[in-house]
């Protein structure tokens, strides 16, 4: 090969690293961000955006990780399902994974989705594919397991694997059935389905909840959520919840063959089914039950958000199986976002805990799908200039996905000659420090960030508040008992002026117990008879006294530190004392070398990293955390191994006892991974009929083993 072309084949090989370096650092990003929405979703019951903005950012994942599946990671959602359990309830293991189900937006998804089942099955179109199809309802997922014809357990969905067992909870519901008839009924049965509340019942509860003062719910969902994890039964009782039975989980017999009959089946044993269930024979009937239910959405009684597509036949689904993430044989067909016109009363900015400006617009309230708003995020002041909005303006706001509310559109012909326009401050509303724009490199140029934040860092106390609630949050030190009104009310009165107070609470109680501690009895207060709340307080804190590195790390709330790269960063340096020996003793280029060496950490979280280590203030943080009594275990990941997990494998020529795709599945469940290309790191080569010659020469000479067809199949078996 001439000099030229080894430079030339040199250089492209350059930038594919690079290309795929930096994609792999956009991936990571977009995991660490899907991770905290599904935090916010599933364990706090409150997201902060739409059901179609995640969709989207799903979209952008999978379309990444099929152009580039060598950078998938475990941190990948679509390897994982829902949120872990809370520590509140006992864990219940699913005997089958509950998953979640994949999106279409569009008449195009759902029939490209069909396509996908007839390639892997091998139907042509002459066959007819039956469907079964109902509405999505918007609640959270329950697992009800009967053995001889009793009510045993009820369980959360949880991360798919494990759940939280809520059976007494679960017993308060309306109609669910204590006791099936065991001589119909499978000796053992678990039915799944989905919690929900309707919303003439929401409406009541939330009528009772602004009676006593207390916080109103967002939407359904949200008080369906609260309601069904309550400690007390009879709490859950109160809430009025309901129930619809849509599928199955393991069961040690079933009568049917079928998804339709079966579901008959439950419904005949006592279980509530959806009355809006059927069974179709094409995609176009599919498309024609969806816009009936859409028209008469707002006239159900509670909440759906699209509807759900799946195929009928089980010996069919056997084959499809599923991904770490949904069943391939099901499609959720959800819904445009419902809109509503309001005005723009206010306009008000909160600070987080980066210091990130983020102004709010307090709405004039208005019912959008059987829920309230009276707020919209505006995101950032660009997005204010974007859409030219103001104070005083009527919009246009929507539920996008049902859930988050958005100002979508200012509607202009309304709009008062006087209104003046908004403008991103030079202060910070809270502390008064100087605001700045930060600036990103693209390249050899610089562009300054959409965001604007605020100086002020330990002096500015919404700065403040907010790290203490990150450093308790599920995702770092976890502590039970220690959220938003508690903190804020231990800021209030001084008690908790960084996240090392926490773990001095119970010594300060002992001290000079404050007033809301302390049990009262008409005017009088009971000096030393603790609150049963703080003595549970103080024991959840206690239990989380011990921490992996990666969750310490991700607790400091360093900026653009997610938890996917203090996963890397621990791994590298293995424990806090080498992170603080190293990053400090090391020139600032030195540790930049090391951080950027680690694929996954880009140049923004490297300068944070050795920013926050290296100033003095951070520093004592950490000594100060550690001098408390907390113990930072270091980094010992435990790796699992099965018997071809690791293993690449390619397959050349046409299968005859499956198609590529179904091969494939059979080959991920194994745990080895299916390669596009011949290397000298495959492991296997399946040669079906008609191989390239070429493929089977290569391996050959590469010393890779290769199969015939029956000889893997052979192979499998053992």
């Amino acid at each position: 090969m001439s000099s030229k072309k080894q430079k030339d084949q040199s250089s492209l090989i350059n930038t594919k690293n690079s290309l795929e370096k930096k994609v792999k650092i956009k991936l990571e990003k977009l995991y660490e961000t899907i991770k905290k929405h599904d935090f916010a979703y599933y364990e706090n019951h409150n997201p902060t955006i739409s059901d179609a903005e995640y969709d989207e950012i799903r979209r952008l994942i999978l379309e990444i990780e099929k152009d580039y599946p060598s950078l998938i990671t475990s941190n990948s959602p679509s390897l994982r399902v829902g949120a872990e359990p809370s520590e509140k309830f006992k864990k219940v293991k699913h005997s089958t994974p509950m998953l979640s189900i994949q999106n279409a937006k569009n008449k195009e998804e759902v029939i490209a989705w069909s396509d996908s089942l007839r390639n892997f099955l091998r139907i042509d179109e002459n066959n007819i594919i039956e469907y079964v199809a109902e509405p999505k309802i918007d609640g959270l997922s329950a697992s009800l397991i009967y053995e001889d014809g009793v009510l045993k357990v009820g369980a959360t969905r949880g991360n798919g694997k494990i759940g939280e067992d809520i059976t007494e909870n679960i017993k308060t519901i309306k109609g669910i059935p204590h006791t099936i008839d065991k001589k119909r009924a499978p000796k053992f049965l678990e039915i799944r389905g989905e919690v929900y509340m309707s919303h003439d019942n929401f409406n009541l509860l939330n009528e009772i909840q602004d009676k006593q003062g207390k916080e109103l719910f967002k939407n359904p969902r949200n008080a369906a959520a609260g309601s069904l994890k309550q400690l007390d039964p009879k709490e859950t009782a109160k809430r009025s919840l309901e129930f619809f039975a849509y599928a199955w989980g393991s069961a040690s017999s079933l009568p049917y063959d079928n998804h339709y009959d079966l579901i008959n089946f439950f419904k005949d044993l006592g279980f509530p089914t959806n009355d809006n269930f059927g069974l179709f024979k094409s995609i176009d009937e599919l498309i024609i039950f969806y816009e009936d239910i859409l028209e008469r959405r707002g006239s159900l009684g509670y909440d759906i958000d699209g509807i759900v597509y799946k195929i009928n036949r089980l010996d069919w689904r056997e084959r499809l199986q599923s991904t770490e993430h949904h069943p391939r044989w099901a499609i959720a067909h959800k819904f445009p976002a419902e809109k509503a016109v309001t005005k723009i009363l206010d306009i008000e900015i909160q600070v987080g805990r980066t210091g990130v400006l983020t102004p709010v617009a307090r709405l004039s309230p208005v019912n959008i799908g059987g829920a309230l708003v009276s707020n919209s995020s505006l995101h950032n002041f660009e997005e204010i200039k974007r859409k030219d909005i103001r104070i005083g303006d009527m919009v246009w706001v929507q539920r996008a996905g049902d859930v988050i509310p958005q100002v979508i559109k200012v509607i202009k012909e309304k709009r008062k000659n006087d209104l003046t326009s908004i403008n991103p401050p030079d202060n910070c509303p809270v502390c008064g420090s100087k605001v700045v724009r930060d600036k990103i490199k693209l390249g050899k140029k610089e562009k300054e960030e959409k965001y604007i934040r605020c100086t002020g860092e330990f002096k500015c106390s919404s700065q403040v508040i907010e790290r203490i609630k990150h450093f308790s949050s599920k995702s770092a030190f976890d502590i039970d008992g220690l959220g938003e009104k508690q903190i804020n009310e231990y800021y209030s009165e001084k008690l908790i002026k960084s996240p090392v107070d926490i773990f001095y609470l119970e010594k300060k109680y002992k001290d000079n117990p404050p007033p809301f501690w302390r049990y009262t009895s008409g005017s009088k207060t009971k000096i030393g008879t603790i609150k049963d709340s703080a003595l549970k307080l103080f024991e959840a804190i206690n239990r989380k006294r011990e921490i992996d590195l990666d969750r310490f790390l991700f607790s400091l709330g360093i900026r653009h530190l997610g938890l996917s790269s203090a996963d890397l960063i621990a791994n590298y340096y293995k424990s806090i004392d080498a992170m603080l020996e190293n990053i400090s003793s090391n020139s600032i280029n030195q540790s930049m070398q090391e951080l950027l060496s680690l694929d996954g950490v880009g140049e923004k979280v490297a300068i944070s990293i050795i920013d926050f280590f290296q100033n003095s203030d951070t520093r004592q943080l950490i000594i100060e955390l550690i001098e408390s009594g907390i113990t930072v275990k270091n980094y010992n990941k435990e790796i699992k191994e099965t018997k071809i997990s690791d293993k690449t494998i390619l397959i050349t020529g046409t299968l005859k006892t499956m198609s590529r795709a179904e091969a494939k599945v059979k080959i991920e469940l194994l745990g080895a991974k299916l390669s596009s290309s011949l290397s000298k790191k495959t492991n296997y080569l399946i040669a079906g009929d008609k191989p390239t010659v070429s493929k089977v020469d290569k391996a050959n000479n590469f010393g890779i083993r290769v199969f015939s067809e029956e000889e893997w199949n052979d192979f499998i078996e053992e």
